[in-house]
């Protein structure tokens, strides 16, 4: 199933919530911000591409932040995320963001780059450094091309180092950035490779699940568990050797935008 089928986001407002993967992309993401964030109060957080709106409650749990808006150009998305309360939602893209200059504090951009159009990354990223006040903290993922080719050279998905000469090229400075998810896609990228090296007629490579579209599903609570202790295996080895991941079928990085001199 992909973005612009009838149900896409329906499907994911039933499934991301429980599913560990979901889980642990947030609490990286979270755990990074939180670390940016600690310590100042009644900041301001946007949502470029808020989808069904689980973003939007998460980042409602900082104590730090106040108030959390949400963006999202798919009207049944909106609908969705609006069924959630205590923040407000617009209409609109991530190419021309509907704010005035320097309103956030905080800026999420979960898995959109890649559905933009040619130089729309970049242009993402001028519009999340536009909007952000001078101190604010962008954190940004987007999907990892694994095994195959990069944005440049013609692929669908992101290199670590793609993604962040993206933000710098807005003039953001870039603090911490890492492949994610990683064992899971090793282990998925190399069980794919040998399905296509063995000639199993008639299926094509599809190692990274963005290659088919959305087809998570929460799994048993026993893969459940077991996949999330990983991830957070993942994360705790990072976090405490202060080494990012070199492979992962995720990139997350966090980038601020820098102070104003006096």
């Amino acid at each position: 199933m992909t973005i612009d089928e009838p149900g896409y986001f329906e499907r994911l407002a039933r499934v991301e919530s429980g599913h560990w993967w979901s889980r642990s992309m947030w609490r990286l993401a979270s755990g990074w911000l939180g670390g940016a964030i600690r310590g100042r109060r009644g900041l301001s957080a946007l949502d470029v591409g808020c989808g069904a709106g689980l973003s939007l409650v998460r980042l409602m749990g900082f104590r730090e932040v106040s108030r959390v808006v949400g963006l999202e150009p798919d009207a049944g998305a909106l609908r969705l995320a609006r069924r959630h309360r205590g923040f407000e939602v617009f209409p609109g893209s991530a190419l021309e963001l509907p704010f005035k200059d320097e309103n956030f504090d905080v800026v999420t951009c979960f898995d959109v780059l890649q559905h933009l159009p040619e130089g729309g990354d970049v242009q993402a990223a001028r519009e999340i450094a536009r909007v952000l006040r001078p101190g604010g903290v962008a954190v940004v993922r987007s999907n990892s091309a694994g095994f195959g080719p990069g944005r440049s050279n013609g692929g669908t998905a992101y290199r670590l180092g793609e993604v962040v000469e993206v933000l710098t090229s807005a003039n953001l400075k870039v603090r911490r950035a890492s492949y994610a998810n990683g064992l899971p896609a090793l282990a998925q990228e190399v069980r794919g490779r040998l399905r296509f090296l063995a000639g199993h007629r008639g299926r094509s490579w599809l190692p990274h699940p963005s290659g088919g579209g959305l087809r998570i599903d929460v799994p048993s609570p026993r893969i459940n568990r077991i996949m999330g202790g990983v991830a957070a295996l993942e994360r705790g080895m990072t976090e405490a050797l202060g080494v990012p991941l070199p492979f992962g079928h995720s990139t997350m990085v966090l980038a601020t935008k820098q102070e104003t001199n006096p």
